[in-house]
């Protein structure tokens, strides 16, 4: 049984985004566990609230998750699991991961902010700091299955295995059909599409229904959103390049700019090399 972690907060796109990932797990028979990083109020810190106000804080906030995921399991007929954490996003959440042995990773996201903009969030912090596959889901979205699955392939960055193997199970379990989605400025990157990625390599995939799709274009990000619209597709997948401190500057990761911009699903599939 696989298990999918959902990092929730209570808002409106974390519930959207809860109900979006129990509905797979009910569909699909995977464990749901809610994740939830409990923060401080500055006010209690500034009144240096004794550890009782902590300890019953902690408490309330162990029943409220507690009773969500009591309430999605009776709702959906799911197994589920809660777990209460505070401190360091990144580090929490892994070891959220390690613990419960977590497959993927479910976040809402919501309209970005202008401190956002500047600064990222947690989802835009996860996509480069978690090892796993983070599913995104705008706050609108409801589930209804994956069937058309679009693959936005980038020839200048690096594949490894894990990753095209992390694609190919969502396209198994959901017995989705994919298209490989290369945009590219020179024609000339086109013949490396096809010797970089090999759909056929290690898998059967007979009954498996994709195909690629190759244009030029100086501008990925709207070709990419064009191709989400024309092909009706319920998941877009991108692998996120790791720029370093010197490329950052230049380069804004095309991922993290169509988890806020996507009006479907994003599923990022980390690289996991070091």
């Amino acid at each position: 049984m696989k298990t999918i972690i959902v990092c929730t907060d209570f808002s409106h796109e974390a519930e959207n985004a809860t109900h979006y990932a129990a509905s797979m797990a009910k569909n699909n028979q995977y464990k749901l566990v809610l994740f939830n990083l409990q923060s401080v109020s500055i006010h209690a810190l500034n009144a240096q609230a004794s550890a009782d106000f902590f300890y019953a804080q902690t408490l309330r906030n162990q029943k409220k998750l507690s009773d969500k995921a009591s309430e999605l399991s009776t709702l959906y007929d799911i197994n589920t699991d809660h777990h209460l954490a505070s401190g360091n996003f990144i580090e929490e959440l892994s070891h959220c991961i390690q613990n419960t042995n977590g497959d993927f990773i479910v976040m809402g996201m919501a309209e970005k902010t202008l401190e956002e903009k500047l600064l990222g969030n947690t989802v835009t912090i996860a996509i480069h700091k978690i090892k796993k596959p983070i599913l995104i889901v705008p706050d609108h979205i409801e589930y209804t299955g994956i069937r058309k699955i679009l693959f936005a392939y980038d020839t200048h960055k690096s594949m490894t295995w894990s990753a095209m193997n992390d694609i190919y199970n969502f396209i198994n379990e959901f017995s989705s059909e994919i298209e490989v989605f290369n945009v590219s400025e020179r024609l000339d990157d086109f013949t490396e599409v096809i010797h970089d990625i090999d759909l056929n390599s290690g898998y059967d995939l007979d009954d498996i229904k994709y195909s690629f799709k190759m244009i030029q274009s100086a501008e990925v990000i709207k070709a990419i959103e064009e191709e989400v619209k024309l092909t009706n597709s319920d998941l877009l997948t991108m692998v996120p390049h790791k720029y370093n401190l010197l490329e950052s500057l230049f380069h804004r990761s095309k991922t993290v700019i169509m988890a806020y911009k996507n009006k479907v699903p994003l599923l990022s599939i980390p690289l996991n090399i070091d």
